[in-house]
């Protein structure tokens, strides 16, 4: 029960913020420059999405090689969660 509580969280902190999850969420769909992921989170400002961007790259979830943000295969290993989430919201 301890391990499956540290697992958990684990996960919510890779996880991060709800803007953090929709980032990551765009991601796991397609490789994106920093002008596409303005348009994620249109409620939020540059400067955040440059906050939530640097800490989801000091967690290890995404990188940046060049001008393109991408997961890692932390990042990667989310798409189950967010496929449960998914379906959960498709069917209540």
């Amino acid at each position: 029960m301890i391990s499956d509580i540290r697992a958990l969280d684990h996960t919510v902190q890779i996880l991060g913020t709800k803007f953090e999850m929709q980032i990551i969420r765009v991601l796991l769909q397609a490789l994106c420059s920093f002008e596409q992921l303005t348009a994620v989170g249109s409620a939020h400002s540059t400067p955040e999405l440059t906050v939530c961007l640097a800490q989801l790259e000091q967690r290890g979830v995404i990188e940046r090689p060049a001008s393109i943000y991408r997961l890692t295969p932390i990042g990667e290993s989310l798409q189950p969660i967010f496929h449960a989430i998914e379906k959960q919201t498709r069917h209540p």
